[in-house]
This record gives structure tokens, C-alpha cells and sequence, in this order.
């Protein structure tokens, strides 16, 4: 029997995909990257915005005509009945449930030793937590999957240890909010790292999304936590708007001092951190004043990384149908104006790196038999080379691009 899925949306979802391989492989199926020849195909689906859903049910429409479907991911919880309307037939699985994943698909044969097939990963992704504390009124993602649900650091360990025992490699420690890890079980994101530092392996630990007020607890801690070396200086801090107003109607629970507060504790403890930050562009009632604002605050922050999104309206939010939306067009030039300021910072960020010299662990493959690697601070370097993943290079930093680095083997010419 064999099995097809396709995921999108979050690293959690990601990973969460890669629970359900292991799964169906230790169940005695295996895997096929064609659908026409599946006997089951599994849709990890994201629902965040109106435009991401509407694919989803494209894509639920495609896979119709190939066995039976599943389809799990947030959209599973949060949109099952739009879902139903367009695939009568297929099952649904809630998000990050495999017992009851495995009971719907049952075991058909003897366990497969390896149906992945090709090059070996560069990079595993170890989700730590579903569900969230927060109460964000425009995220469907926290309908879909509830309140904070931390997994044990034992089985954390114990996956990691299990991953790195081939050589080096990237650890994608995801959650929907990282930073709120372990609040429901008596821990915390900096003990779970501290104890992953304990495993033995040559690797480096990337810590996913985390949101200000859930950092703030740890803000004496966590800082420190990131100058370790087998982290990568990396931090993912959404800020989602730079008007005060408009977080506190978003249900941010922070200030932009606070946003502020957390990036300048983590430069003082990790001066060569790469930042991520994302805005939200057109939330209701969102004045030209807030938008001067967010560009100010990317001008000034300087942040690597910038996620641009304009507001979709996601039923069943608080958000959903109140306050007075910003039209279509004014909210497209908002984030055009917001994406061409963002574009001229990462630039000038990455600028800074060319000639320089650089250790990087080869994680991905990408196009035109090139390799995709990363630095300590997790920039992303091409080579336009198929080296073996798994494995750290000296590299020269030829030049930059806004969002990546395009750099060659030291010593080659």
C-alpha cells in the first residue's frame, strides 16, 4: 500500500508531515511522490489566511480522483466543513494526532526499512509544542489546535539524539510560539535547550517563532541561551505592527517598547544575530500614521528578515467582521512600500558579508544543482555546487542578494 502527502504552511505543520511518514512507514506503507499512484493521500493543510485556504481546497479537488484522503494540518479543526463541502469523503484528523491517525489507517503490512529514497536530509524538524497561550483575534491557527500543549523534553531528547547520530545536522525546534514552551508542565524553552546541549553529535539547534510576551519571563535567561555554539544565532520575533493601538486590538499582550526591549537584550548577548520579524499590513482601523510607523520601525530595527502579510478575515476570529477594513489597494501599497524597505535593509545587512570568510553546514538541495547552506547565524549561503548535505564547508562570500548569499568553497576560485 502505498501512501502520498503533501504539506503546507508553518515549520510545525512541516514537521508534524514528517510524524505522519514516520508513522505510515513504521504501519508497513511506503511512500510515492506521485499522487495518481497512492492508495492514500494525506493533506497537511494550512488555513492562516483566506488566500492559503482557498489553495488547500484546490488542492483537495486534485487529489479526489487518487484513494482515500486525509486530511489533518489546522484546517482539519478550523475549517473541516469547508473542507467536507468540497471532498464529501474524506477523513479528518486533528492536527499532531497520531494515535488517532494510526488507528484510522491501521497496519497493512511488514514495517518499510526506507521509502524516502535519495540524498539524506540536511535538516530534521522536532516540533517541542501545539497549541498556544495567546489570544490573537485575527488567528485561526489558535482555534485550530487550542490551548498550550508542551511534549515531554524526554521524547524531545530522546528524537533529537536518534537524529544526529549520522553526522552533522540542523535541529528545526518548532512550536506555535517556542518561547511559551513547557509553561503547562512545570519547564521552560531554556532548560529544554540546555538539555538538548547535553546530546552527544555534532548539530546545530534552530529555535522557531516566539512571540514578545512569551520571551519576557525569560528575558534575564533565554539571551544567553543563544550564545551557545551549537545554536544558530537566529530569532524569529514577530512584531505584527509597530502602533500600540493595534496590538492591544490584536491581542498582542506587548508594547513596541516591549518588541524593542527583547531585540536589544538579544544583540547585547549575540551581537551577530540574524533577526526575523513579521508586520501585518491593512488590519482594520489601521491609519496612514501606523503604517509611517511600521516603516520607521524596519528603518530603525533594521531587521534581516521581514514577513509581510496583508489582513485576511479568518471566521470565527474576534477580528472577523468588525472594525473598518482598509481597502484592497491601499493596503497592496502598504505592503509593496513596506517589502521595497525591507528589501533595501536585508541588502545592505547582507552587503557587509561579501568577502568575508564563513563556517557553514550544508542543510538542502537547491535548484540547478546548487547547495543551500547555512552560517552560525543562519544565513542562507547558495553554492552553485551539489555538495553532500550533512557536512560543514569553509565558505567565501562572494556576494548578496536581499534574501540569501551567494558564496563559493574557500580555496576555489
Amino acid at each position: 500500500m502505498r501512501a502520498y502527502i503533501e504539506s503546507y504552511g508553518c515549520t510545525l505543520n512541516k514537521g508534524e508531515a514528517c510524524e505522519v511518514r514516520d508513522l505510515l512507514l513504521s504501519l508497513g506503507w511506503s511512500m510515492t511522490s506521485n499522487p495518481g499512484d497512492a492508495d492514500l493521500s494525506v493533506l497537511v493543510a494550512c488555513v492562516v489566511i483566506e488566500a492559503t485556504e482557498n489553495r488547500m481546497l484546490r488542492r483537495l479537488r486534485a487529489l479526489s480522483s487518487s484513494g482515500k484522503v486525509i486530511v489533518t494540518g489546522c484546517m482539519a479543526t478550523a475549517r473541516r466543513e469547508a473542507a467536507q463541502a468540497v471532498l464529501p469523503s474524506a477523513e479528518f484528523v486533528p492536527p499532531g494526532d497520531l494515535e488517532s491517525f494510526a488507528e484510522l489507517v491501521g497496519r497493512v503490512g511488514s514495517p518499510s526499512v526506507d521509502a524516502a529514497g535519495g540524498d539524506v536530509s540536511g535538516f530534521s524538524i522536532v516540533p517541542i509544542a501545539t497549541g498556544c497561550r495567546g489570544e490573537c483575534s485575527y488567528c485561526i491557527t489558535r482555534l485550530a489546535r487550542g490551548d498550550l500543549r508542551s511534549r515531554q523534553p524526554e521524547r524531545i531528547i530522546a528524537k533529537v539524539a536518534d537524529e544526529v547520530r549520522e553526522g552533522p545536522l540542523e535541529i528545526r525546534l518548532t512550536a506555535q510560539d517556542s518561547a511559551a514552551y513547557g509553561f503547562d508542565i512545570g519547564s521552560d524553552l531554556v532548560r529544554l535547550m540546555e538539555s538538548i546541549g547535553e546530546v552527544e553529535g555534532d548539530f546545530r539547534m534552530r529555535v522557531g517563532m516566539m512571540n514578545p510576551n512569551s520571551v519576557l519571563p525569560l528575558l534575564n535567561r533565554l539571551p544567553g541561551a543563544f550564545s551557545e555554539p551549537r545554536v544558530f544565532k537566529f530569532l524569529h520575533l514577530p512584531v505584527q505592527s509597530a502602533s500600540d493601538g493595534l496590538l492591544s486590538e490584536m491581542g498582542r499582550r506587548y508594547t513596541l517598547a516591549d518588541f524593542e526591549k527583547v531585540v536589544s537584550a538579544f544583540r547585547s548577548a549575540v551581537p551577530e544575530l540574524t533577526l526575523s520579524t513579521d508586520l501585518i499590513v491593512g488590519y482594520p482601523e489601521e491609519t496612514d500614521e501606523d503604517h509611517e510607523a511600521n516603516l520607521a520601525l524596519v528603518r530603525r530595527v533594521q531587521p534581516d528578515i521581514v514577513n509581510v502579510t496583508r489582513y485576511s478575515p479568518r471566521p470565527g476570529t474576534k477580528a472577523f467582521g468588525s472594525g473598518r477594513g482598509v481597502v484592497g489597494w491601499k493596503a497592496k501599497d502598504r505592503s509593496r512600500e513596506l517589502t521595497v524597505a525591507r528589501f533595501e535593509v536585508s541588502l545592505a545587512r547582507n552587503e557587509r558579508l561579501v568577502g568575508s570568510e564563513r563556517r557553514a553546514l550544508a542543510t538542502e538541495r537547491g535548484k540547478n544543482d546548487s547547495t543551500i547552506l547555512r552560517t552560525d547565524d543562519y544565513r542562507l549561503v547558495v553554492i552553485v555546487d551539489d555538495l553532500p548535505l550533512r557536512k560543514f564547508y569553509d565558505v567565501v562570500i562572494d556576494s548578496a542578494k536581499p534574501t540569501y548569499l551567494i558564496g563559493r568553497l574557500a580555496g576555489n576560485r
